[in-house]
């Protein structure tokens, strides 16, 4: 490599770091949260060959049957980190911008070996990797099968490009080994096939179908051991009956791919197959069928026009039949297009061949300095969960899905009336099956927070419906996590055989998941029955000797009568044992404001929600006209029961006797207009 080659390597990898490392250190989110922190596969840190047995998504997803990722090199990739230093999110994107730089620079040695003219290679690799789609597949820690497609799409044709250079059959079987990799690593890589063939026959008017048929072959094999590994032949494809919307759907998504290739400096990250019938995105298809016609006829004049094109065309268009397959939740991604915008790049740099050097190079620093602001602005969607949601939000407000997860994330934030407005505004759109019971499980928590145990054991038995139809098979993992909001109830109210028979039910079905032992463990500590506690322990320290080794039944048992009053109320309260906290508030002398207040919220705890009404209203009724006593019984309700029309009877109860309050004012607009307003009744009598 010369000098001015070694500058300009160096050169990348600084511009690349110094964009790319305030990134390193962002939250999980989304797919990343799901397969690193709920995977059992790092969890139990499973050997190396875990990643040809198991697919990344194994039993998570709402219906069973819907685990088509089989990626054995990109788990194993993961796994061996998990084995090195663990699943950490700086170590983890600093491994993708690893893959990605060296991408790039393999990609330079490629385009260098192909045509080393007029800066080609240069302009080609530096506006590539400051190509702002690319950001996601790096800061998005699972978008690391785009960069392993990147690097040995990269290998292989540099490989096959000294192949067709030197026509030695070694550089062959070394395209071959590298296309293996590419296929075990991202099924689309098996684009490459068509792509290698056409471009020979180009080329040098002959084919090497040895080294295809090899390639061919890879694919079987592949396909071949996702079927052992997954049970699958293929992904099932669903079509509307009107043949003119399916082809509408694919000329949108041609048009929305087209679109976030040209204008990469703001774009939609995924949107669902139903919203690709815009008129923008139909237009952009439209200009797509002319851009296929140009580039057909350019090709036939130019023939170094035919390897970037094919580039393009191909994971352009190959994407598509996507949007047909049952996929959860999008088929529509943009960041499918990092090697499609590859060939977008090289055809550009190769198009500005035709400027002048010094024109040139200022039309590059300009798009280059578009390209700078947008990559860190773009990077930031991903800073965490709250960010991530608020950007697709904007680009889906009517996407079922999205606002689940904003949702989720607001919990998750403690916004729990934001989460039950974007949760109820769901309910009224299309969504699948699958997001349908992710919703039904989330609406289930926020009822739990305020107590409502009768919409809690609705929105479980929603779920548990889709299990009466033949088609539909509910997944393990949503089943155990149904059992577990269940078993809460029944402790709640009371019923200790009812939710000791529910987590038995999910040891037997999950005995690998720690916190089903751990559920039934505080189960038996907090109700004192200390012999099954005991025992217990000997089982979860048999199976997981590490996790549990604090554990110390006989200890806890000696030390708990001597607890004092608040850590036993926390612990009772914790694990939901509330008709012993109710005793235990019995044992005071007498009760202060705030005891009478947690006296109420125990019995609504409880599933008393007469008794906590009644208890609320004897505390205004002994301190009548009190306007800061009524407010604190309105944010007792807002904030403790998440009970607005509660909350909001206080409020005014408040107002009407002092009106001077804005804050409350203020409070009560907010309830009412961005909450109430908003909000329709699931249940006729849902008490919020």
């Amino acid at each position: 490599m010369r000098k001015k080659d070694l500058f300009f390597v160096v050169l990348l990898a600084v511009i690349v770091v110094g964009l790319y490392w305030k990134t390193f250190s962002y939250d999980f989110i989304w797919d990343d949260e799901i397969f690193f922190k709920h995977n059992l596969l790092f969890i139990e840190h499973q050997p190396l060959t875990s990643a040809f047995k198991y697919s990344y998504f194994s039993e998570q997803l709402g219906i069973q049957g819907q685990d088509h990722y089989y990626r054995p090199l990109l788990t194993l990739s993961f796994l061996l980190e998990n084995e090195l230093w663990g699943m950490r999110n700086i170590t983890l994107r600093l491994s993708n911008l690893l893959l990605f730089f060296f991408s790039l620079l393999f990609l330079y040695v490629f385009l260098k070996v192909h045509s080393d003219k007029s800066f080609l290679p240069e302009i080609t690799t530096l506006l590539f990797a400051l190509y702002p789609l690319n950001g996601e597949n790096i800061v998005w820690v699972v978008g690391r099968g785009d960069l392993f497609l990147l690097l040995w799409g990269s290998l292989t044709l540099l490989f096959f490009e000294l192949f067709l250079k030197k026509g030695r059959p070694l550089w062959l079987v070394g395209a071959s080994f590298f296309f293996l990799l590419g296929v075990f690593s991202k099924e689309t890589f098996i684009l490459f096939l068509p792509l290698l063939i056409f471009y020979e026959k180009v080329r040098r008017r002959k084919i090497a179908w040895p080294f295809h048929l090899a390639n061919a072959s890879i694919i079987l094999l592949f396909f071949f051991i996702k079927n052992l590994v997954l049970g699958i032949r293929n992904i099932r494809m669903v079509y509307t009956p009107n043949s003119l919307d399916n082809a509408r759907a694919a000329l949108g998504t041609l048009g929305y791919y087209l679109r976030t290739m040209i204008f990469p400096i703001r774009y939609d990250m995924f949107l669902p197959v139903s919203d690709m019938s815009r008129v923008v995105f139909v237009a952009f298809g439209l200009l797509g069928v002319a851009l296929l016609v140009g580039l057909a006829i350019w090709a036939k004049k130019d023939k170094d026009v035919v390897l970037p094109g094919s580039i393009f065309v191909l994971f352009w268009l190959g994407h598509i039949p996507l949007i047909y397959a049952n996929i959860l939740p999008y088929q529509i991604f943009s960041r499918y297009m990092m090697v499609a915008a590859l060939g977008l790049v090289w055809l550009l740099a190769y198009f500005l061949r035709r400027v002048k050097e010094r024109p040139r190079f200022g039309i590059v620093f300009l798009i280059l300095m578009l390209f700078i602001p947008s990559i860190v602005i773009n990077a930031g969607a991903f800073k965490n969960s709250a960010t991530f949601w608020n950007r697709a939000k904007r680009s889906s407000p009517n996407d079922a899905y999205v606002l689940f997860q904003a949702a989720k994330t607001a919990i998750e934030n403690k916004d729990y009336l934001s989460a039950e407005a974007d949760l109820n505004r769901s309910l009224g759109l299309s969504m699948k099956r699958e997001t349908a019971i992710l919703v039904s499980m989330l609406y289930a928590d926020i009822e739990m927070m305020r107590a409502d145990y009768p919409s809690v054991l609705r929105w479980t038995a929603s779920i548990e419906e889709f299990d009466k139809s033949p088609e539909i098979k509910i997944a393990p993992f949503i089943r155990y996590q149904v059992n577990a909001k269940k078993a809460r109830v029944f402790l709640s109210q009371g019923d200790i055989d009812g939710a000791e028979r529910l987590l038995l039910e999910n040891i037997r079905g999950y005995s690998t998941v720690k916190e089903a032992y751990t559920d039934l463990y505080n189960l038996y500590v907090s109700h004192r029955r200390w012999p099954e506690a005991a025992q217990l322990e000997m089982t979860m320290k048999s199976i997981f000797p590490a996790y549990f080794a604090a554990i110390d039944t006989a200890k806890m048992e000696q030390e708990f009568e001597t607890l004092p009053f608040d850590k036993k109320m926390t612990f009772f309260i914790q694990n939901r044992n509330f008709r012993a906290a109710v005793d235990l508030v019995g044992t005071l002398p007498s009760l202060d404001l705030d005891h009478q207040f947690l006296l109420a919220r125990l019995f609504f705890y409880e599933g008393k929600v007469e008794e906590g009404t009644k208890a609320v209203q004897d505390i205004v009724d002994r301190n009548p006209g009190d306007v800061e006593t009524i407010n604190k019984a309105g944010f007792f309700y807002l904030y403790n029961l998440v009970r607005v029309k509660q909350a909001l009877g206080c409020f005014e109860q408040s107002l009407a006797l002092n009106p001077s309050q804005p804050e409350i004012i203020v409070l009560v607009g907010r309830l009412k207009k961005e909450y109430l307003e908003k909000l329709k009744d699931v249940w006729a009598e849902t008490p919020h």
